[in-house]
């Protein structure tokens, strides 16, 4: 999978193509079920800017269109929140269902794009004004037709997708698309494996137990947080904003390790008792120190919630999250031997509901409006690994406003690879600039091959963070 954003977005030239989805036969059904907490923040600030995620990969030959409108539709009644949409009313947000049978997929007129650039604006484009929250559908399904190779590509707003589900989402197209193709008008769809509905996820969450006043991750929350003026920490170094300014969004794409050097951190941090992810979390701590923004890295990881198998393989925004703080040291190695059991501890704070924690501390007091998290995916062993290399798979993010630094590590059979959103101010362009090559200098240094042994068995683990290979989901 590469993870990049769409103005690093390039593909070749073709005819743009896209559906609608027609739900005049169809009577919104209002749901008892409120968003969830992840959506309901989403929708509170979502008139300000598109927050989008999108999926891409290529097929052969061009696009068999009947075959992929319905692969699109099985897409849809397989799963429950993109045929559910959400309201504005006086008394707040409402979510409303559709009954999937009666929609209607229409293909709507082609556009053709002569250059990269051209393509690249007109998906752009149409992506901004599909995938909003609010009314239904919230997506853009579309493809890119080619003579010799295609690209299907469809995006979604945030308050129905999580990263890991672009994994799902091209897996099911995939193979429902490649079944349809050739068969028969009334062939069934293909074979998929069981997936829950993410809007009876939401229903569960909103009947949360919550944890004692006393207990004591509860109490590791309010702790962090009140180390941190009561509210998230920001990234430590300038990036040329003052509070309450924003700043166009900078985007930087770039790999980190190749596989052999991966593995090799993998093995690292495995001999001092910590994780790829932590490892990158010390170097980044290393980095941090060396650029004069302090020994300690805080933070706030995104963290998944696929724990029960309805949710392994269902599209929504399965995440929660964890506080940390990793200290620099002079040794890498001392910092992987203090952040291991960090990591761990944090996990188990993920354990908490958020809006437990802000209940407790009376609201956040909030320094910047996004938040400086650093997330991790493996995505060695999401749905259709396999074969992304083969298809090109992409998971592509909008482009918008920042005021704070966020960062996206993933790992693949490639190796590790880093996607940094942040201000794009020059103070902030030659800060992101300086303390990525600060990051993977150290991780180059820690794992010279003529200094460190082998990682040893190079299968796909859990990478000592949780029930899945998939740990942080942005």
């Amino acid at each position: 999978m590469h993870v990049t954003t769409i103005d690093h977005y390039r593909p070749a030239p073709g005819e743009f193509l896209s559906w609608s989805v027609d739900a005049s036969g169809s009577v919104a059904q209002p749901s008892r079920v409120p968003p969830s907490f992840n959506q309901s923040v989403h929708l509170s600030g979502a008139d300000d800017h598109s927050t989008w995620l999108a999926a891409s990969f290529r097929v052969s030959g061009r696009i068999d269109r009947d075959a992929l409108a319905r692969a699109y539709h099985a897409l849809i009644t397989r799963h429950g929140t993109l045929h559910s949409s959400f309201t504005k009313r006086d008394n707040g947000v409402t979510r409303e269902e559709h009954d999937p049978r009666t929609l209607v997929l229409t293909e709507n007129p082609g556009v053709r794009a002569t250059s990269p650039a051209a393509l690249q604006q007109a998906v752009w484009a149409t992506l901004d004004a599909a995938c909003h929250p609010f009314g239904f559908p919230a997506y853009l399904l579309a493809a890119i037709d080619r003579r010799d190779r295609s690209t299907i590509l469809c995006g979604f707003d945030h308050a129905h997708v999580d990263a890991y589900s672009m994994s799902i989402i091209i897996d099911d197209l995939h193979t429902l698309y490649e079944g349809f193709r050739g068969a028969t008008e009334d062939a069934r769809p293909q074979c998929l494996p069981m997936s829950g509905n993410f809007v009876d996820y939401c229903a569960a969450e909103a009947e949360m137990t919550e944890v004692g006043p006393s207990d004591p991750r509860l109490l590791s929350w309010l702790r962090f947080f009140d180390d941190h003026g009561g509210g998230p920490p920001t990234f430590p170094l300038d990036l040329g904003l003052g509070a309450g300014e924003r700043a166009p969004q900078g985007a930087d794409v770039r790999p980190l390790l190749d596989a052999a050097s991966t593995e090799r951190l993998a093995g690292l941090c495995r001999r001092n008792g910590c994780s790829t992810y932590g490892g990158v979390l010390s170097a980044m701590a290393h980095a941090v120190r060396r650029l004069g923004g302090g020994p300690e890295l805080a933070l706030l990881f995104p963290m998944h919630t696929r724990r029960s198998e309805p949710w392994h393989n269902a599209v929504g925004w399965f995440t929660t999250n964890a506080p940390i703080s990793v200290v620099g040291t002079d040794d890498l190695r001392d910092t992987l031997r203090r952040t291991g059991p960090e990591l761990r501890r944090a996990m188990r704070l993920g354990g908490v509901p958020i809006p437990q924690v802000i209940s407790a501390l009376g609201g956040l007091s909030r320094v910047r409006d996004d938040i400086f998290m650093v997330s991790y995916v493996d995505y060695r062993a999401v749905p259709g690994a396999a074969i992304h290399d083969e298809i090109d798979a992409q998971h592509i993010s909008n482009v918008t406003t920042a005021d704070d630094a966020q960062f996206w590590i993933s790992r693949t059979i490639r190796g590790l690879s880093i996607r940094s959103r942040y201000p794009d101010t020059d103070m902030g362009r030659a800060t992101i600039t300086e303390f990525l090559a600060e990051v993977r200098g150290i991780l180059t240094e820690a794992v010279d091959a003529r200094s460190v042994p082998p990682a040893g068995l190079s299968s796909v683990t859990s990478d000592d963070l949780g029930q899945s290979p998939v740990n942080a989901l942005a």
